[in-house]
Order: structure tokens, then C-alpha cells, then sequence
């Protein structure tokens, strides 16, 4: 007659081996699948904010930006509100503390935000830089984009784009419209600028196409600024950017 305790031994050391196995497969299974391509393109450089360092009877000053050179950008309104509202002015101060002025941007008119983002390559850290200028009130209603060089500040035209956030408020899920400028990947090669974007989700204000406050996935969508002007693509199919008249 057998050992019960044999047998008894032999069950247990089976199921532990099945357990074995099926640890394996679940542990597997749930291994994360392999990252996509990274976007290409750089990040926003992080120049550092500083306070105030100028005195200016006519401006209000909201945000201060060191480029590293000597210059500096800030983000200012005229102090007698005006229509106009915030443009962005770059600087250099002068020994009594007034601003020797090099380049002064198109405004934001009735946007209470124009936060700046700025793009370009290591070796031109503050020169032939690209700018996403963050428009908006509580939210983004998108970005304008521009050229910072020598000669100043040029429009390139409006990015409708911004970060979709689903939050809770009083226990209902809603949509907000971030900042993208963060999670933009520009891409200047020559009178070319590409904009894509490092996230899951777009959100679309207009596609330029009849639709509009649109989500879609972030791979599926970019922009290119060139010298004919600024062009949306969808499924690597281009869209003319209509410009406001």
C-alpha cells in the first residue's frame, strides 16, 4: 500500500509547480508593452523666471524671463487697461534700472494670459528661437506662434491646440483645456517648423475641416510653419490654416 503522505506530498509539489506557471504568465502578461518612437524635436527651453528688474511708468509687468545673454523677455500690459492687452517685450536694462527695448510683439488682446514657451537648438539658446505664447483666461484657447530673431518678433499663426484634462467638480467628470507648450516638440530645420506633440490626446478647436472642439490622439496630429504659411496635418493629410481677417 502506498504512503498517503507521499501522495499528499506529490499533490502539493504539483500545484505549487502550476502555481509556479501561472505566476509566470500573469507576470508576463502584464510586462508593459515597448514605448513608442519618442516625438521628435526639442523641448521648451526652462529659462529661468526672475523678478522685476526694471522700472517702466507704463507697463504693468506680469512675468520675467532671464534668456542668458544679457536680455530678457517679460510678459506686460500697458497699466491704463487697453484693448490690446499683453504683448511680450524683450529688454535689456539700462544702469537706472530703465529697459533699452530690442523687440515688441502683436498683442493678445482681450486674453488675460500670454505665457511664453521658447524653442530653438543648443547653439542658438537665444537667437532664431521659436515661441508659443499661451493664450487664454481660466483655460488655453490655444497658442500663437512666433519667431524670435535679431529683428524681432514675427508671426507665424495660431496653434487651436491645447492639453485635454478630464477632472471631477461636485462629482461630475469634466474636460479642461491645458497649456500644451509643455508636452510641444518643435522641430526648426531652415524656414520649416514643425509642432508635435508628446502626449496621448490632442484637443482640437478647429480642424479645419467644419469640425471643431475636437480630442484626438496626439500621434495623428502636428503643424508645420513654412514660408508659404501655417498648415495643419491630420493623418499626414495637410490643412491650410485659416488666418483671422
Amino acid at each position: 500500500m502506498s504512503d498517503p503522505r507521499s501522495a499528499t506530498g506529490a499533490l502539493l509539489l504539483l500545484g505549487a509547480m502550476l502555481a509556479s506557471c501561472g505566476t509566470q504568465q500573469t507576470a508576463e502578461e502584464s510586462q508593459p508593452s515597448v514605448a513608442e518612437s519618442p516625438v521628435p524635436g526639442s523641448r521648451a527651453f526652462r529659462y529661468r523666471a526672475v523678478e522685476d528688474n526694471v522700472r517702466h511708468d507704463t507697463l504693468l509687468i506680469q512675468t520675467t524671463f532671464d534668456l542668458g545673454d544679457g536680455s530678457f523677455v517679460m510678459v506686460a500690459s500697458h497699466r491704463d487697461e487697453k484693448f490690446e492687452g499683453l504683448r511680450l517685450y524683450r529688454y535689456r536694462p539700462k544702469a537706472d534700472s530703465s529697459a533699452e527695448m530690442i523687440a515688441i510683439s502683436s498683442p493678445a488682446y482681450d486674453s488675460w494670459t500670454m505665457l511664453p514657451s521658447f524653442f530653438g537648438s543648443d547653439s542658438t539658446r537665444t537667437s532664431d528661437l521659436r515661441v508659443l505664447a499661451n493664450f487664454g483666461e481660466r483655460e488655453s484657447w490655444g497658442q500663437k506662434l512666433l519667431k524670435l530673431d535679431g529683428a524681432g518678433f514675427h508671426d507665424l499663426g495660431f496653434i487651436d491646440a491645447a492639453l485635454p484634462e478630464r477632472t471631477e467638480e461636485d462629482g461630475v467628470q469634466v474636460l479642461k483645456r491645458r497649456n500644451i507648450a509643455e508636452r510641444a516638440r518643435i522641430e526648426i530645420a531652415g524656414d520649416s517648423t514643425w509642432i508635435r506633440f508628446a502626449c496621448d490626446s490632442v484637443f482640437l478647436y478647429d480642424d479645419q475641416r467644419g469640425g471643431y472642439d475636437l480630442v484626438l490622439p496626439a500621434a495623428k496630429v502636428k503643424y508645420l510653419s513654412a514660408p508659404e504659411g501655417l498648415s495643419l496635418w491630420i493623418n499626414e493629410e495637410k490643412r491650410e490654416v485659416k488666418q483671422p481677417t
